[in-house]
């Protein structure tokens, strides 16, 4: 995996720390890096697996099971009840899972400790496939064997080998992860991982299905994309950084120097892989040559000004251990608002047992913590650096940029103090305070169009359009994204204003696409106008909302919008 994924974010690792450490004490001493956690020394319920498939620090793949959307991790090393009783946390099925400890049962099945994207738990190897080389989105170098012109795919949908006209993909091309599945091609009765990948080429493209040994990566950037020049976090941004004349390391006799420094922005424009190493030719200033990707961080994705979403992914628990906010979080300070202390509750024992439809999972979002300085968040002790709390989309402005071992930026976005909700559901911010702070690339999504605040104008083009019978115009505003996404006889609307006047942003809501990383945006906005009564009638056997508006005052209208409704206020 790269750099970028091998740690856990700060952000997501306070509100599962407790049960890590539980879950690690008994581990103490056994698990490289974590030794430290405890002053003494406890033995593992099981010893070290001799034969174990996987080996600590691996990255492993989660199983999608039959009939169930999550997978479930058990407090100890034992077989997963029906009843899910005995399972400490969940993670989304055919995610990455890291291998934290090996042990062998008394009757002979290895089960492994894991860190599932924060929760932490057991499982038996029989659930699990891999070890991973890459994880979705990811990105690789396509290789073939010796004298093989093209890459040998398998076709996407039979998992049969590729005819030679159709496997276009080029060996040396940069390819991305898109899915990854166990196969069993040959049908042996063993399954292997194997990665879907998509392989530009001169005729649009190739989709298809490859082995482990087929990629080389994973890789930091692609052809086009920037990255900034870094090889110490302690380097002086006055310090010159050198290119090499070739796809080679570097040299004093291969160097090309001129106006590029550390901190630099490279700009990536071809790529070699030679002797298992994956070179970049980059521009950097003045200069043009090569180096390799441990000689920079990257994507670098946004420029100062940009302005962005925060975006934290949600996390699935169980509804009896969602984390509960602390009671005298109300009564601090300012400047240490963001600790908030986190704690999980066991499920309650009321002597009866809890079947799996009882015991409800709902899905869990943690705030985004700011931090004083580029790294993680660190809430508690004397190197505490939380300087407050932005949620999911928050929008934020940038400010500048860093890199540790990934891409940092200092963003200024609205902590919400207080908030007020309608009988429609929509949430209003009432109170904010601007948070100035550092957040990691990962948990910002964008560029966004507008900033909180700013006036929008709806496009003539807009389904949200209506005339009235006076012949005015006006923007309907949908109650919901699902709304405003599709608008139409059966949409919902909260009111409708003069478009004339048009809109002010005050606030983004994201949608995350099915089948990728990317995202949809959508706009809260209020305006001045008229407010509407909702009625639920039947037509042809279907509820359909009747929407009266109230043409006798106006009053303040809040409402979703697509962004593709909105358009920039001419300056």
């Amino acid at each position: 995996m790269t750099k970028r994924n091998t740690r856990l974010s700060g952000a997501l690792m306070v509100v599962f720390a407790s049960l890590v450490l539980a879950s690690l004490a008994c581990y103490s001493g056994q698990i490289p890096g974590v030794f430290e956690l405890t002053p003494y020394h406890t033995p593992t319920p099981m010893p070290i697996a001799e034969n174990a498939k996987f080996k600590v620090l691996d990255e492993v793949k989660v199983q999608q099971e039959t009939g169930r959307i999550l997978f479930n991790l058990t407090v100890k090393p034992e077989p997963l009840q029906d009843n899910l009783m005995n399972s400490l946390g969940t993670c989304q099925g055919d995610t990455a899972a890291t291998v934290l400890y090996t042990g062998q049962s008394d009757q002979g099945e290895v089960y492994y400790l894991l860190d599932c994207r924060g929760s932490t738990g057991w499982s038996v190897e029989s659930r699990l496939a891999g070890p991973l080389k890459f994880s979705r989105e990811d990105l690789a170098i396509a290789l073939a064997p010796q004298g093989q012109a093209t890459v040998p795919m398998l076709d996407e949908t039979m998992f049969q080998p590729m005819p030679a006209f159709m496997a276009t993909c080029k060996p040396g091309t940069i390819v991305t992860v898109s899915l990854i599945q166990p196969i069993d091609p040959d049908k042996d009765g063993i399954k292997d991982l194997y990665y879907l990948i998509n392989c530009p080429s001169a005729t649009g493209g190739v989709r298809g299905w490859v082995g482990g040994a087929d990629l080389f990566g994973p890789l930091e950037v692609n052809i086009g994309q920037r990255a900034l020049a870094l090889t110490s976090t302690e380097a002086d941004s006055d310090t010159p950084y050198s290119l090499a004349s070739e796809a080679a390391p570097l040299t004093e006799d291969n160097a090309v120097t001129g106006e590029c420094f550390e901190g630099s922005i490279l700009e990536a424009q071809a790529t070699l892989l030679v002797d298992n190493v994956a070179y970049y030719k980059m521009t950097c200033g003045d200069i043009e040559g090569w180096t390799a990707q441990d000689r920079f961080v990257g994507p670098l994705i946004y420029d100062p000004g940009t302005i962005t979403a925060i975006y934290v992914p949600p996390i699935p628990v169980f509804e009896d251990e969602l984390p509960t906010a602390s009671e005298d979080e109300a009564a601090t300070e300012a400047e240490t608002e963001a600790e908030t202390e986190a704690e999980t509750t066991e499920p309650a024992d009321t002597g009866a047992e809890i079947t799996e439809e009882q015991r409800k999972v709902v899905e869990y979002t943690p705030p985004l913590y700011l931090t004083s300085k580029p790294g993680p968040a660190i809430l508690e002790g004397e190197d505490a650096n939380t300087v407050g709390q932005c949620v999911t989309g928050t929008i934020a402005r940038i400010e500048e940029y860093a890199a540790t071992n990934v891409v940092y930026y200092r963003v200024q976005c609205d902590e919400c103090l207080e908030t007020e909700t309608d009988d429609a559901g929509i949430t209003t911010c009432l109170a904010s305070e601007t948070r100035d702070g550092w957040v990691e690339q990962q948990y910002l999504q964008g560029p966004l169009d507008f900033a909180q605040g700013d006036k929008a104008m709806v496009k003539s083009s807009s389904k949200a359009i209506e005339a009235a019978e006076d012949g005015t115009e006006y923007v309907r505003l949908p109650a919901n994204e699902e709304g405003a996404s599709s608008i139409g006889q059966f949409t919902e609307f909260t009111g409708r204003c003069p478009v004339s006047e048009g809109v002010e942003i005050s606030g983004v809501i994201l949608e995350k696409a099915r089948t990728s990383s990317r995202f949809i945006f959508y706009y809260q906005v209020t305006c001045v106008g008229q407010t509407a009564t909702v009625e639920q009638i039947t037509v042809d056997g279907r509820p359909k909302p009747q929407v009266t508006y109230n043409t006798t005052e106006n009053a303040p209208v809040v409402g979703i919008l697509s962004a593709s409704d909105l358009e920039v206020v001419n300056p």
